[in-house]
């Protein structure tokens, strides 16, 4: 094991691209035995006979079944493996090889709107609602679980909004468009969206790149079809997050996140994003210490080790409850 550590660390120095060490990481894990992953798996729960009170909190938050259930179906290991090979696999696929070869299980991968009729791995889930059957993953985590190292203070950024994003016009109420109708032009509004093809051409903009988006000190992230890929970089940089009321959420736990706490909750029709700036612009003790608790609530998604023990504790608990029906 400590070989493959050592391999791992090399790529990380060498590639500073995340997307390319991850893809050279993920495609070496697929050859490795299924004993590698068991070894590994072992030796942190050895290691952690006993449970920290947050560690238990966080595995009770991703896994809310609590009584034994009637698996319908499902898939086994052996059949898992002819999976598509997209990020979600690669994400999952380290994980359940440490279980028994013939265990079931259910996935649902995606953006996750709702909540399986069964107990299947997920990335995303409502937050609200009887949401137990949703049994969060750090799933697509190359996307979604990006941090920064924010060297620029709250003052001394650009007193402005940015955001930049898709638009998802095949839902139902696609928010993001009516933001852009409202506010794109207005002085203080660096905003718009990055589709190609002839959609919307007045509002669409140039990328911004992250460290781009961090010259300015409010950064907008607006839920699409499920949660907002940019969240959690925002909340690990000297940003303030302005958002709407949180309604997905996913192994960053959003729906522990409270608004004027650790983000600025903004209206669903958008009508007092111009107060709320003016609001901090006049306070900017408030906006850093939201910045501050943004900032150290991100800080316990920072050790690899308690990832994957978490990791390695969610499935175990969904495959001791699982019963065949």
């Amino acid at each position: 094991m400590s070989l493959i550590k050592q391999l791992f660390r090399a790529i990380d120095r060498r590639h500073k691209n995340d997307r390319v060490s991850y893809y050279a990481k993920a495609y070496i894990q697929l050859v490795l035995p299924d004993r590698f992953f068991r070894h590994k798996a072992e030796h942190l729960l050895a290691r952690y006979p006993t449970l920290s009170t947050e560690v238990g909190k966080r595995l009770d938050y991703y896994c809310k079944l609590v009584a034994p259930f009637k698996l319908s179906g499902g898939t086994t290991l052996a059949d898992f493996r002819s999976h598509p090979k997209s990020t979600y696999f690669l994400d999952f696929y380290p994980y359940i090889r440490a279980f028994p070869f013939d265990a079931r299980f259910r996935t649902l991968f995606g953006d996750v709107m709702i909540i399986p009729e069964q107990p299947s791995f997920v990335k995303s889930r409502p937050i609200h609602g009887d949401n137990q059957n949703s049994v969060v993953m750090k799933l697509d985590a190359i996307r979604h679980f990006t941090f920064v190292n924010d060297t620029l203070k709250f003052r001394q950024k650009q007193p402005s909004v940015v955001w930049r994003g898709r638009l998802h016009l095949d839902i139902a109420k696609e928010r993001r468009l009516d933001f852009l109708r409202e506010f794109t032009g207005k002085p203080g509004f660096d905003i718009g969206h990055i589709n190609r093809g002839d959609v919307f051409p007045e509002f669409r903009r140039e990328r911004l790149s992250i460290p781009d988006q961090l010259n300015f000190k409010y950064i907008l992230s607006l839920e699409g079809v499920d949660v907002a890929t940019n969240l959690k970089w925002i909340m690990s940089s000297n940003s303030l997050c302005f958002s709407q009321k949180l309604k997905f959420e996913t192994w960053y736990m959003e729906g522990r996140l409270q608004p004027g706490v650790h983000y600025v909750e903004i209206a669903d029709d958008f009508s007092d994003v111009e107060e709320k700036i003016d609001y901090y612009e006049h306070h900017p003790d408030e906006a850093e210490q939201i910045i501050a608790n943004a900032n150290a609530y991100t800080r316990q998604f920072f050790n690899p080790e308690i990832e994957d023990l978490l990791s390695y504790l969610v499935i175990q608990r969904y495959l001791e409850l699982s019963q065949p029906a």
